[in-house]
């Protein structure tokens, strides 16, 4: 039985015991432990209603489940996918490691406000990548990383999205396969329509791979607001989660959206602030404003 149902269903239960008991001394106590026991079951919150297609929220500490839904289906994760991009970068390139923008990189969908020839640090595009979601930033590491295995540039894509596999399979993410590092939808030659997601995954996946990373620097870049490059052009960032500014507590987290995914959302809290447990949620397949809405809602259950 669902938990939804369970809550209506419970209640409902014991107010028919009530009605159908005869009277008497034993019959009046066994009435007012049953009134007791609908007056607390009436004082459980309902676990919320969400948009999306699957939804999955943990306490990271303990590893409890808060809330669940759909959990292990594996669903388009659009940008989502760039939370294991930047984990295999991390393991690739060092930080203060010099990365040149290129044409290619340019070119990407979606681009962002990088220009040909401009050089960062492999830090900032991190932070390009994760705050705004940058395909232009991902690309350009992607290609430096390759270079710096000796990789040629055609090849790159498909020698980097392996080792995203890999990294995958290496943290029991098993719903996981990815097509490219940024996520976006792959487009049909003849139509030019979406055809086929960037990436799969399931929530529960996402959630253990944040687990996993928790200690990463990864999730440390979401306080950055500009970057500036050697060549002195610098570049505000435009944060895609728009929860950053209305969530207490909020540690990290990754945005995601296409025609075939939908709206996604991860998000890392801390609950209570400062000091309180970590909390993972993850929702996929909702609408690009209602991924925000739903994780709100299941942030409040948490609460409760």
């Amino acid at each position: 039985m669902e938990k939804d149902n369970l809550y209506i269903f419970v209640p409902a239960i014991l107010l028919f015991a009530l009605v159908l008991l005869p009277s008497g001394k034993t019959d009046t106590n066994l009435s007012e432990n049953l009134q007791a026991n609908v007056a607390e079951a009436a004082l459980v919150p309902v676990p919320p209603e969400v948009e999306a297609k699957s939804a999955y929220a943990i306490d990271l500490s303990s590893g409890k489940i808060i809330y669940e839904k759909e959990k292990t289906s594996a669903l388009p994760l659009a940008s989502v996918t760039k939370v294991v991009s930047v984990l295999v970068i991390l393991g690739e390139l060092y930080l203060d490691e010099e990365v040149v923008v290129s044409r290619t990189a340019v070119s990407t969908p979606e681009p962002s406000s990088l220009k040909v020839g401009e050089h960062f640090f492999t830090r900032e595009l991190l932070a390009m990548a994760m705050v705004e979601s940058s395909n232009d930033a991902i690309t350009a590491l992607v290609e430096a990383a390759a270079n710096k295995k000796g990789i040629v540039q055609n090849e790159s894509e498909a020698w980097f999205v392996n080792l995203m596999n890999l990294k995958a399979n290496s943290l029991n993410a098993f719903t996981m396969r990815f097509n490219n590092p940024t996520g976006l939808d792959i487009l049909d030659e003849k139509s030019g329509l979406p055809a086929e997601a960037g990436a799969f995954g399931s929530a529960e996946d996402l959630i253990n791979i944040a687990k996993a990373s928790i200690d990463s620097e990864l999730w440390q870049f979401g306080e950055i607001t500009e970057v500036q490059s050697k060549e002195g052009f610098v570049h505000p960032l435009h944060p895609t989660n728009l929860l950053k500014s209305e969530i207490t507590g909020l540690i990290g987290g990754k945005t995601g959206f296409t025609d075939l995914a939908g709206g996604n959302l991860l998000v890392i809290v801390q609950h209570p602030y400062p000091g309180g447990h970590l909390y993972g949620i993850v929702v996929l397949g909702s609408s690009e404003n209602g991924r925000f809405e739903d994780v709100k809602k299941i942030l409040e259950w948490i609460k409760s």
